[in-house]
């Protein structure tokens, strides 16, 4: 199973842990690391981690280090409110390699999620995200890795005697809402000011279609080359192309396919012209006001 799993890690994970080790103190004696629960849901061969947070803890003791349990569950309360659907699947550390802590960090949270998933008959995978924030890797790039430790031992013995992390696949993902907001913050990249400006409606309609019609040339110069040989077809490419052209409008007959774009942009337009006018109305009894 260690070797089929992947691990999907969302965006606002890597800002969290991140955001975590920038504020960690700077005092003396104090962590230089960053630590905490990672939250999501299992699915099939693999686990979704949609958020996280960082929990206090200390390794100034070499053979026990401590973590703030009181804080952990109390904030696994509060999320649990805060979205019903996530739940603890494992933990993140911002350490490149891994340490002797990790084996007793790892035991706490495969209790805790035992307790968490009490239902199951079996604990689920516990995942270790660990992420590391001083670049040395190559490129000077963040290296980002997942392990998922499972138990060893000699051949012919009935009790395994020792636990090994074992790297799994780790992959960026994203949910929709998600995506549309990391490509607003990459255009705040091009600005000296780090600003990003909001688009109105229209701009983002003719942005969304301009992009549209950009794909669309890359899947047909996609299907000339398949076509003329230069290329090796692909099944899984093939089946998709397949679902995306009976799912598009192109299907339609073309008066009823101009007729719901009137209507869209109409609908559009509308919502569009109503929002001004309230925006205009709330900015002159502002006026009035402070007159």
């Amino acid at each position: 199973m260690a070797s089929t799993m992947t691990v999907k890690v969302h965006p606002v994970v890597y800002f969290t842990i991140v955001d975590a080790f920038e504020r960690r103190s700077n005092k003396e004696g104090a962590n230089d690391k960053a630590l905490g629960t990672l939250l999501g849901f299992y699915e099939k061969n693999g686990v979704q981690v949609t958020n996280c947070y960082s929990i206090p803890f200390s390794e100034q003791k070499e053979e026990a280090p401590e973590l703030d349990d009181g804080y952990n569950q109390q904030m696994l309360q509060m999320m649990k409110r805060a979205s019903p659907t996530e739940g603890p699947v494992g933990w993140f550390y911002t350490n490149a390699d891994l340490s002797t802590h990790c084996l007793s960090y790892h035991d706490y949270y495969n209790r805790l999620i035992g307790e968490h998933q009490s239902a199951k008959k079996e604990t689920p995978p516990v995942i270790l995200l660990t992420v590391d924030t001083t670049f040395s890797g190559p490129n000077n790039r963040m290296g980002v890795r997942a392990y998922l430790r499972t138990k060893a031992g000699i051949p012919g013995n009935r009790e395994p005697h020792c636990a090994i992390f074992n790297p799994i696949k780790v992959e960026m993902d994203a949910f929709p809402a998600e995506r549309v907001a990391l490509e607003l913050i990459q255009g705040g990249t091009d600005s000296k000011q780090r600003e990003v400006h909001l688009q109105g409606g229209i701009d983002q309609l003719t942005k969304a279609t301009e992009e549209m019609l950009v794909w669309v040339d890359r899947l047909r110069e996609y299907v000339d080359e398949v076509l003329a040989g230069k290329r090796d077809m692909d099944a899984s490419m093939g089946r998709k192309l397949m679902d995306l052209v009976t799912s598009a409008s192109s299907h339609m007959q073309p008066k009823k396919f101009e007729n719901v774009l009137k209507n869209s942009m109409r609908d559009y337009m509308m919502i569009s012209y109503l929002a001004q006018l309230a925006k205009t109305q709330l900015a002159l009894h502002e006026r009035m006001i402070s007159a």
